[in-house]
């Protein structure tokens, strides 16, 4: 790769399913201004996505005074599988994009190169840089938000696969006959362990019998959404459906672990994303304990580390601005 001028300045953007980050980074990682935007305006229109993200870069870069066309690349994180060569989100659907040139299109409108890659991919190359995955040379990565994006690390690369499609850790099948995913398939981790199959659950058993203290919470702070500082309120209050579906995604992320060092024999394995950022070990130890459970080689399993993301919401921006740096 060729040497990289110290001085230059990159822009990261993090783009999940319900909002996204843009940070202005320098070549070494330091973050010199962030702006955050809703996405969920923008769900089915990747167009208007792409005049979003293109504002809350401009955003970003007015804040850390660096004029957006001297940036010497972006890197974009998208939740869902795309097609790095292309430039193009194949399949978002918590976005609800397909087939979308988001390359090509913002590219235009900021002037400078733009790289896509997974969101999770990216936020796996930040926690590899500067954070849990520093040094490891085999690992995978679980992201738990909207829905549930992966990335293996092998051999201290990214791993894409045949097609560039590897890492879709979220739909790998752990239920057969399960609940109906967002790709429209039964059974994925994504349709048991994400937000938003908690929220699904917590409604559903709400009307079932008892209302959870999660729904009381989301209506007295106006949010729509169970988002993961509800749940930690609902934690706190001790809520019994909160804290019976918790732990039912816990059991269902430590299977789908296990599953993946099973096959792949990682040394780490990083969980992020706003639950695990916010609840921290309360979230990952249960997880950790299913999934060492379900090791097949049990005589030295503690030796895979299952540890929470340290670089928290920064990962997936920073993770895109080395994207940038590492390919323009």
């Amino acid at each position: 790769m060729p040497r990289k001028d110290s001085n230059e300045i990159y822009a990261g953007v993090d783009l999940g399913g319900t909002s996204m980050i843009a940070a202005v980074v320098t070549a070494k990682g330091r973050i010199l201004a962030s702006r955050e935007a809703s996405t969920e305006a923008v769900k089915g229109d990747w167009a208007a996505a792409v005049d979003q993200i293109a504002d809350t870069i401009q955003k970003a870069c007015r804040k850390a005074r660096v004029r957006p066309a001297t940036l010497s690349g972006v890197g974009v994180g998208a939740a869902g599988a795309v097609d790095i060569v292309k430039g193009v989100v194949v399949s978002a659907p918590n976005l609800g994009w397909s087939d979308a040139p988001v390359t090509r299109a913002l590219s235009r409108k900021l002037g400078v190169d733009v790289h896509l890659d997974n969101d999770v991919h990216v936020a796996l190359i930040g926690e590899h840089a500067l954070g849990a995955a520093r040094g490891a040379k085999n690992a995978v990565a679980i992201w738990v938000g909207t829905g549930i994006g992966g990335g293996i690390l092998v051999d201290g690369r990214l791993h894409y696969g045949s097609r560039g499609s590897a890492g879709e850790i979220g739909h790998m099948v752990i239920q057969v006959d399960g609940p109906i995913c967002g790709c429209g398939r039964r059974g994925c981790a994504e349709s048991l362990s994400s937000r938003t199959a908690m929220e699904r659950d917590v409604r559903a058993l709400s009307e079932a019998g008892q209302r959870s203290a999660a729904l009381r919470i989301m209506d007295e702070i106006g949010k729509t959404r169970m988002t993961s500082s509800v749940i930690q309120k609902a934690i706190d209050e001790t809520d019994p459906i909160v804290l019976q579906v918790l732990a039912r995604a816990q059991k269902a992320i430590g299977v789908l672990v296990s599953n993946l060092v099973n096959v792949l024999d990682p040394e780490l394995v990083v969980i992020g994303g706003g639950i695990a950022e916010r609840l921290g070990d309360l979230f990952v130890g249960p997880i950790r304990q299913f999934a060492y459970e379900g090791f097949i080689r049990q005589s030295d399993r503690e030796t895979v580390r299952i540890v929470t993301s340290t670089l928290g919401d920064r990962a997936g921006a920073l993770g895109a601005a080395f994207m940038a740096r590492d390919r323009s």
